[in-house]
């Protein structure tokens, strides 16, 4: 069944079918993540108010786009589990009812997006100074909600049959897109306008319609190993509850992320526009260091399904043991050099010496963490691919807002708007905590019937 962009998951070295498998992705999730990451910085061109109100929509848009995301993690997980079985029919009707109900839920959710963004955003701490600048981005990405579901199923189906290389091609020409695009309808050229923060949106829409047109092409040409399969398509309920088992899980533990993360901001907003600019570079540079630990989260997803489908758990958990020590390794060197050079580090995405300085704090707080926050992901990823989503959440939900949230509002009184970015940091340490006395005493051994 292996092809080259399909290795066989279920023998050789576990050291290296991770590393193979993950660094397409991480390539992939830096193409993903460099979404943000260019609109950051060249919006950060514009004003400091401008870098504000990107930075306040990103944790909404995550919450909407974990539905994406964790459905498409049930997804993955689903054809993956039958791959390794081998029944490549099952993993086809797996596809098309994933596909269908992304569409569907896409739909509703960009309805619920545009129709409430005002009371939400305000809620939020989004001021009259930067309101106006917030709706008019966020409502263009709500619009645009119909391709991020469709271009992030297509990845997970493509990922759950082990080949990591073909999404790692679509989120690289979808980014080169998204560069080209930004200055263009950020700043105007020609008979383009400049359009300021609303033109990052549009630059979004045009990049993401343009992968998703890439994507269906992908399976219209038949490529892929699993196919999808719409000829007198009816939604078939049982693959729904299968694929739902492992996604709502998986949803509810990027939601609550996404909470936490807006939780957080409303914490730091209190301290006033800068704050929430620094908050937002922070959390864009954290979100390209943990890279490593996602990108490998993945893999291990695809690998362990596989294996738990062909029947082989032993090698399963040796393979998120191995997955551990080498995000571990990856995440403190990425850290080291934060902490070595956080000034021109910042400096790339905005010059006012006032959110320079909040963010070298955010740095000194956060990046020692980052690993731990790794070792959570890498975790709750093996118990994903098992089937058994609840690890990934109740670690998260224990980090977030059991520990993390109370220490950042009584740590305020003495360390000021550092106490958010220590909350943050007491959250990834009591996650991996958790994740890992989990892995040690429950991660099965032998095969048995999923809960």
């Amino acid at each position: 069944m292996a092809k080259s962009n399909h290795p066989d998951l279920l023998k050789g070295s576990v050291t290296r079918n991770i590393i193979r498998l993950s660094l397409p992705m991480i390539v992939a999730m830096l193409f993903q993540t460099g979404f943000s990451v260019i609109d950051m910085i060249f919006v950060g061109r514009v004003s400091p108010e401008a870098i504000a109100a990107v930075s306040i929509v990103f944790p909404v848009v995550f919450f909407f786009v974990s539905f994406a995301m964790g459905i498409g993690t049930g997804l993955s997980s689903a054809v993956a589990r039958a791959y390794g079985a081998a029944d490549l029919e099952k993993a086809g009707r797996i596809a098309a009812n994933g596909l269908a109900l992304g569409i569907i839920l896409s739909v509703l959710l960009a309805l619920l997006g545009v129709a409430f963004s005002r009371p939400l955003f305000v809620l939020l701490g989004a001021g009259p100074e930067i309101l106006d600048a917030v709706l008019a981005y966020c409502r263009i990405i709500f619009i645009g909600f119909i391709f991020i579901f469709i271009g992030v199923f297509c990845n997970s189906i493509i990922r759950g049959e082990g080949d990591t290389k073909t999404p790692m091609k679509f989120l690289l020409f979808q980014t080169l897109l998204n560069l080209i695009l930004d200055p263009l309808f950020i700043f105007g050229l020609g008979p383009i306008p400049a359009l300021e923060v609303k033109g990052a949106a549009v630059a979004l829409l045009l990049s993401r319609l343009a992968m998703s047109l890439l994507a269906v092409g992908y399976f219209a040409a038949g490529k892929s190993m699993v196919k999808p399969t719409f000829r007198n398509f009816r939604f078939d309920f049982p693959l729904l509850k299968e694929i739902l088992r492992i996604g709502i899980p998986s949803t509810v533990t990027f939601m609550s992320s996404s909470i936490g993360l807006m939780l957080f901001m409303k914490l730091a907003s209190s301290y006033g526009p800068l704050a929430i600019a620094a908050f937002g570079i922070g959390t864009r540079i954290e979100n390209i260091a943990i890279l490593p630990a996602l990108g490998m989260s993945g893999a291990i997803l695809t690998i362990v399904g596989q294996n738990y489908g062909a029947g082989n758990l032993q090698r399963a958990r040796k393979t998120i043991g191995k997955a551990m020590v080498l995000v571990v390794g990856f995440m403190l060197t990425v850290a080291a050099v934060a902490l070595v050079f956080p000034t021109p580090i910042i400096s790339i995405f905005t010059r006012d010496t006032g959110v320079i300085t909040l963010g070298i704090h955010f740095l000194f707080w956060r990046a020692a963490f980052w690993a731990l926050s790794g070792v959570r992901m890498i975790i709750g990823a093996g118990f994903n691919g098992l089937g058994s989503p609840k690890v990934g959440l109740l670690t998260l939900l224990l980090g977030l807002f059991a520990v993390g949230l109370p220490a950042a509002i009584l740590l305020g009184p003495r360390l000021g708007l550092n106490s958010v970015w220590a909350g943050l940091s007491a959250a990834n340490l009591s996650g991996a905590v958790a994740g890992y006395i989990v892995y040690r005493r429950w991660f099965p051994t032998r095969p048995q019937p999923i809960p």
